[in-house]
């Protein structure tokens, strides 16, 4: 477990914020080489672990801006982590790093409203989802943009999104910020049954298959930063 103080600065295009960053990594090499980087921002402090354990205490204890997190180890707790570090870190933003653009794997990542950095070597997009995520938005890799675009083949535009109640609105905007159906009920002051119905109609109204796709299209139609 390191801890990385920031001491210099680079010539970065980006007006990066003062912001704490936890990066939960696997590889020693990767994890090292991206602390490396990410220290010459002089507006960051980096801090940095191996595994979830590590992460989730280093989370409750620093309380991040933004949670780097490894695809892989999200993937092996079965998406569950993320629910994990919400809890030992409300406020912090997630951003899943990997190398997969597989299809399935990339709309679980969206659909916990994170968002994703495709290790292409290109340090500037991740930058730039830092920069996003601090700010409250969904960094999307463009490969993956690509992905959800071409191959994903959503029956419904964002536009579609106008069809929606104002009541399936707000329900939507509170699902993509990473809520559960007792915590969207909690802030709409209704039932956790009521709003599972609202998810179905929604899903059903705009013909899609799962609350998953309704995530997508609503990230898609800009609903996040309205949910802010």
């Amino acid at each position: 477990m390191n801890q990385i103080e920031v001491n210099q600065s680079n010539n970065s295009s980006f007006n990066l914020p003062k912001a704490t960053v936890l990066l939960i990594k696997r590889d020693p090499f990767q994890r090292l080489g991206l602390c490396k980087i990410l220290s010459q921002q002089s507006s960051l402090t980096i801090y940095d672990c191996a595994d979830s354990f590590t992460g989730l205490r280093m989370s409750q204890r620093f309380q991040p801006d933004v949670i780097i997190l490894d695809l892989e180890i999200l993937v092996n707790s079965n998406f569950k982590l993320h629910e994990q570090l919400k809890e030992q870190s409300p406020k912090s933003k997630l951003i899943v790093c990997g190398q997969q653009i597989e299809r399935e794997t990339v709309l679980k990542v969206y659909s916990i409203s994170a968002s994703y950095y495709l290790e292409d070597g290109d340090i500037s997009k991740l930058l730039l989802a830092i920069v996003n995520a601090y700010e409250g938005s969904i960094y999307v890799h463009p490969q993956t943009s690509y992905l959800l675009s071409s191959n994903l083949l959503l029956p419904v535009s964002s536009t579609g999104l106008d069809s929606l109640a104002p009541k399936e609105l707000d329900a939507l905007k509170h699902l993509i910020t990473g809520k559960d159906y007792q915590e969207i009920g909690q802030s709409m002051c209704i039932s956790s049954h009521t709003v599972r119905n609202y998810i179905s109609g929604i899903v059903k109204k705009l013909g899609l298959k799962n609350r998953t796709q309704a995530v997508v299209v609503a990230v898609c139609g800009g609903l996040l930063a309205e949910a802010q």
